[in-house]
C-alpha cells in the first residue's frame, strides 16, 4: 500500500514517515522545493517535491497513491489575519480532497489540531465531543484548521472520499530539527532566568502520536475525530520538570495572567498597525488556560499508549545533546 504525507519535512511528519516505513507501508513524501528534511535521510523512501497550494503538484503527488497522510499546515502564530492561513490551511485540503476523489484514493488522514475541540479541565478533560471554545474561534490558525476539518467531514459525508480526523495535542520529542514545539525548551535551556505562563495544556510524545496516526489508516472508523493526546500538565510544572531533567540552575518566574494579557493587548494593537508579531490578546489568554484533554477513544481505537513526558523530556535532551556533538 501506498502512502503519500504531505509535509514531509516537518517535525510530526518525519516521525510519521519512519513509523510508515517501519509498518511496510510504500511512502511517497511531498515537500516544498528547496526544504531539508534531515529526519527521513536514509530511509527507502519516494520524495516529491512540490507546492500543496498548487493544484497541478497536489493531483500529480496524489496520483498512484492509496493513502494520504495530510500532515502539512501553516502553523504560524504571527499572521496578521485568518486570511493568511487560508493557502495552506484550507485550501490546500480541498485540493487534497478533491484529488483524491480524482484519483479513487482508499483513505484520506486529516492531521487537524487539538483545539478545534473544546478543552476541558484536570478532572474532567476535553473529548472529541467536547465543542470548540469561542477563545479558540478568534485563533486564525486553530479556526482555519476546524474549517479545514468541516470540508472534510462533510466530504466524507458526502461519500466523496473516505477519511478520519485525527487532532493532536502539543507534541514534542526527538528529531526536532527546525524547532516549532521545541521551542518551548529554548525557554528555558541555558538561561538565567525563565518566565512561565500561568496555564497548562496536554503535552503527547511525538513517536506516540506518531504511531496512533498511522493505526487510523487501518483501525480508525471513517468520519470520526481522534484526539492523539498525552498528558496534561501545567506550564509550571512542565518547566521545573524541564530544569531538573535538564540539571540546569535556571531561575523560574511565574507571570502573572493579567501581565501577559497586558502584553497581549500591546501585540494586538501592533498587529493592527500591520507588524507582526507572535503574541496577541487571544494568544496570551490562550496561554492563561488550562488546555486539558483525554485520549480514551484513541485508546480504544487507535491502540494509543501513554508514556509519562519526562521520559519524552529525557529522550528530547539527549537527543539535543547529541545532535550538538555531531555538529
Amino acid at each position: 500500500m501506498k502512502v503519500l504525507i504531505t509535509g514531509a519535512n516537518g517535525f510530526l511528519s518525519g516521525h510519521l514517515i519512519k513509523e510508515l516505513v517501519d509498518c511496510g507501508y510504500s511512502v511517497r513524501a511531498m515537500m516544498r522545493s528547496g526544504a531539508k528534511a534531515p529526519a527521513i535521510t536514509g530511509l527507502n523512501v519516494e520524495v516529491f517535491y512540490g507546492n500543496i497550494t498548487n493544484k497541478s503538484d497536489i493531483e500529480k503527488a496524489v496520483s498512484g497513491c492509496d493513502v494520504v497522510i495530510h500532515a502539512a499546515a501553516d502553523t504560524s502564530q504571527s499572521h496578521l489575519t485568518i486570511e493568511d492561513y487560508y493557502p495552506a490551511n484550507v485550501d490546500a485540503t480541498v485540493n487534497i480532497v478533491n484529488s483524491m476523489f480524482t484519483n479513487k484514493c482508499k483513505r484520506l488522514i486529516f492531521v487537524s489540531s487539538a483545539n478545534t475541540i473544546g478543552f476541558g479541565t484536570l478532572l474532567k478533560p476535553g473529548n472529541e465531543s467536547t465543542p470548540i471554545s469561542q477563545l479558540f474561534l478568534k485563533s486564525g490558525y486553530a479556526k482555519s484548521k476546524l474549517i479545514a476539518q468541516n470540508l472534510v467531514l462533510d466530504a466524507i459525508k458526502n461519500k466523496i472520499i473516505d477519511g478520519v480526523i485525527v487532532n493532536p495535542t502539543f507534541m514534542i520529542g526527538p528529531m526536532d530539527y527546525n524547532p516549532h514545539s521545541g521551542r518551548i525548551f529554548k525557554m528555558i535551556l541555558n538561561k538565567r532566568i525563565a518566565f512561565y505562563p500561568p496555564g497548562g495544556k496536554n503535552f503527547v510524545d511525538v513517536r506516540i502520536a506518531a504511531k496512533g496516526i498511522v493505526n487510523a489508516i487501518t483501525k480508525g472508523k471513517s468520519g470520526e475525530c481522534y484526539l492523539i493526546s498525552g498528558e496534561n500538565i501545567s506550564f509550571r510544572d512542565f518547566f521545573h520538570m524541564t530544569r531538573k531533567i535538564s540539571k540546569q540552575k535556571t531561575k523560574l518566574i511565574a507571570v502573572p495572567g493579567l501581565l501577559l494579557k497586558i502584553f497581549g493587548v500591546i501585540g494586538s494593537g501592533l498587529r493592527s498597525l500591520g507588524v507582526k508579531t507572535e503574541l496577541n490578546y487571544t494568544n496570551a489568554n490562550i496561554l492563561c488556560i488550562n488546555n486539558y484533554y483525554e485520549n480514551k477513544k484513541a485508546i480504544d481505537f487507535l491502540e494509543l499508549y501513554c508514556t509519562k513526558i519526562n521520559n519524552t523530556i529525557s529522550d528530547y535532551l539527549n537527543w539535543l545533546g547529541n545532535k550538538m556533538i555531531s555538529n
